[in-house]
């Protein structure tokens, strides 16, 4: 998580107290709870004394809230119920109603307060409150009542307190209250209550998956079946990917909470039901798919999975038992409400706001293709100096940092510009031939990219080598002068619209390692002996499939050294990570399309849908959201350096468009699959378009697939 700031400016905790706020409560644990199987036998009073010496108890103030919920999301882990979020809460209560004895007595250990909530409203009137954990340990109860929304103060040592078996460890209780309560007070003076408590219910919940996540991957990496390590097989490691792109969402976006807290931005509301909504759809699946890896061995009681299980499933029970005043899909559509926003600085808000100031004119025009363009909007990037922004100053880029670049290439993906496949050259090919490319090839592709008009096609894929590409079979032999190519290549994307093609060809047959004798090459189209058989896709952009006949190529087009075709490869993968929001913001766009849509037409969803479209537009938020957050992370792990998490922002990202424009068209119902400009096109042919363009962005690059298995590579999990 990143720096918690105080209301007053001042830094709560940075992260290296985080992280020593998080080991605090690891060692705590380490002698008193020291895994989830103590859950059958802890004494969470040991445990909640040792809270009040570490301090814990003494964060009743209102900054420290994310604190609060990192202290209970790590005891989560252990499977622990120390209720520290009831015991902020009810310091907050007393707070407002006055009683300093009971905050000092919280804070110094000897109130030790959890809260119920009233199941019916029998046991308003009776004085009996059920789901009670931690009960035993308790000294005074805070019944909160989500319907008449008071909170009493009860003391309990006169309360009967039955044990209640079942799922959750400890059990938790009945408690009956013999006393009038002491106070109460009315909770409309503190609106956050119950989000906070529900927050922290799915916070531990979310640790409790994370923790039986690591116990799964672990597994995976030592258990044998059928002679293989498990974790080898593409079911189980695709399993544990999709667990933690979806574990890792989960984080993103609670610390997005908590930055728009410090902040006091009032998105914050919006941003906590997100979460907690992401949580609640998400949350049983991983825990499931986490016992499903460990099999028979995270069945049993010996194992802390099942302690796990428990505790997830109990937050999870609590949770749905809260009800939020408004869902997302209601704050979104009723309230006109939008997705809280990432804060990238003021330089990248100025940037957002530039390119779209310059690009309004196209923005409602018909979807932009590869293959269509209008030399207006490319004259546009030309006279605001935009072509080129990341590339350094000495090739006649602008020199931008990274952050800034990302904030233009996303605005550009949201806007979507006519200006058709442009950006291949510009993001990708040029920067790969100024970091590896001789001077004069440099100065060639400078010099034409730069024009701003210039499409280039690449010839990488072929019949029996796609994603995998250290299998291709394409020759390209030394003759006098430069090189003879021979081969067949196929989805040349614009290959008919464009001058240039990036070829990838063997140089070096012999190699042992595949990817090692490979070479690459910037190539005319018009070349004698290439023959082109273009293909129309799905989505409308023609590509060709490529036939090579003794193609000759001077040495001059050879890009960077013989056989280091990869090396230069991977260089053009690394100036085109800065661009990996692109995916998200083009699914926004069309988000805001369709949300747009329906606060201003509800009845343009047809009569079998109406039911539900508030729940949809809520749940494509709420995945849309997890996407922005996967790519926000990626943001600032390229920032740093880094890039472990840009293929989970990969994924969720494009598979997102597929889910969104889907949904769209399911709501809308047949009049939403008409194109551009036919009258009576419901979302005037947006949705048909980008279910048609969807898929490809799950292809293109390496598909979902593909994505996951070096997604598996990196999470260490066996080949």
């Amino acid at each position: 998580m990143s720096t918690l700031v105080l209301p007053n400016g001042e830094e709560a905790l940075d992260a290296e107290q985080l992280e020593t706020l998080i080991d605090s409560v690891r060692n705590v644990c380490a002698g008193l709870w020291p895994d989830a199987t103590t859950a059958a036998t802890g004494d969470v009073t040991q445990l909640w004394d040792a809270a009040v010496r570490q301090g814990w108890t003494e964060l009743g103030s209102p900054e420290f809230l994310m604190v609060v919920i990192v202290i209970q999301a790590e005891l989560g882990r252990h499977a622990a119920p120390l209720p520290v979020v009831d015991a902020f809460l009810a310091s907050l209560v007393a707070q407002i109603h006055g009683d300093d004895d009971v905050v000092a007595g919280i804070s110094d250990g000897r109130i030790k307060p959890v809260i119920a909530h009233p199941s019916n409203a029998a046991f308003r009137t009776e004085g009996v409150f059920r789901h009670v954990e931690a009960a035993n340990a308790a000294t005074h109860l805070l019944v909160a009542d989500p319907t008449t929304l008071t909170a009493q103060w009860f003391e309990l040592s006169d309360a009967e307190i039955i044990s209640l078996p079942g799922l959750a460890s400890p059990s938790w209780s009945e408690v009956r209250v013999t006393t009038a309560p002491e106070w109460s007070v009315d909770l409309k003076v503190f609106p956050d209550f119950f989000r906070i408590r529900r927050l922290g219910l799915a916070a531990r919940a979310s640790a409790a998956a994370r923790r039986t996540y690591e116990y799964a991957h672990e597994h995976a990496t030592v258990r044998k079946q059928f002679g293989k390590t498990i974790g080898s097989f593409q079911a189980v490691s695709h399993r544990l990917v999709n667990s933690a792109i979806a574990l890792t969402a989960a984080e993103e976006l609670l610390a997005h909470v908590g930055e728009l807290y410090s902040a006091q931005d009032p998105s914050w509301v919006l941003a906590s039901e997100i979460y907690i909504e992401f949580v609640e759809a998400k949350l049983a699946g991983i825990q499931f798919d986490s016992h499903h890896t460990l099999a028979a061995i995270g069945y049993f009681d010996e194992s802390a999975a099942p302690w796990l299980f428990r505790r997830a499933h109990a937050d999870l029970a609590q949770l749905s038992a809260l009800d939020s005043n408004h869902s997302v899909g209601e704050y979104l559509l009723h309230d006109g409400m939008s997705l809280p926003e990432y804060d990238r600085g003021a330089k990248a808000a100025s940037i957002r706001e530039q390119v779209f100031e310059a690009f309004r004119p196209w923005m409602n025009g018909p979807p932009a293709h590869l293959h269509v363009w209008d030399d207006r909007a490319r004259e546009v990037l030309r006279e605001r100096g935009w072509i080129g922004v990341g590339w350094p100053t000495e090739f006649g880029g602008a020199g931008w940092d990274v952050s800034s670049v990302m904030a233009f290439s996303e605005a550009i993906a949201y806007v979507a510009p006519p200006v058709g496949n442009i950006w291949m050259g510009i993001n990708s090919i040029a920067p790969m031939v100024m970091k590896v490319g001789s001077p004069q090839l440099r100065q060639l592709v400078v010099d034409e990219v730069k024009k701003g008009d210039l499409s280039i096609a690449l010839g990488y894929s072929e019949p029996e080598a796609g994603s995998d590409l250290a299998s291709l079979t394409t020759r390209a032999e030394r003759v006098e002068g430069g090189w003879k190519i021979n081969g067949q290549k196929m989805w040349g994307t614009c290959f008919p619209d464009s001058r240039w093609v990036v070829l990838a060809a063997r140089t070096n047959p012999q190699a042992t390692v595949p990817h090692a004798g490979i070479s690459l090459f910037l190539v005319d189209t018009d070349s004698p002996g290439i023959s082109v058989s273009p293909h129309t896709s799905l989505g409308g952009d023609v590509s060709a499939t490529t036939f090579w006949d003794d193609v000759f190529v001077p040495d001059s087009r050879l890009i960077g050294e013989e056989n280091e075709g990869w090396a230069a490869l991977m260089t053009a993968l690394a100036s085109e990570r800065v661009l990996i929001g692109a995916a998200v913001m083009r699914t926004h766009r069309a988000f805001d399309r369709l949300l747009g849509l329906l606060r201003a037409q509800p009845e343009a969803v047809i009569p079998r849908r109406r039911a539900q479209y508030v729940s949809e537009i809520g749940r494509l938020a709420i995945e849309l959201q997890a996407a922005r957050a996967l790519v926000n992370r990626a943001v600032r792990e390229i920032t740093s350096g880094a890039s472990g998490s840009a293929p989970m922002a990969k994924i969720a990202a494009t598979e997102m468009a597929e889910n969104l424009n889907a949904t769209a068209v399911a709501l809308l119902g047949p009049d939403a699959l008409y194109g551009w400009g036919v009258e009576g096109a419901s979302g005037d042919g947006y949705f048909e378009d980008g279910l048609r363009v969807s898929m490809m962005g799950v292809i293109a690059g390496g598909t979902g697939d593909i994505q996951r298995n070096m997604l598996a590579r990196t999470l260490g999990l066996p080949k």
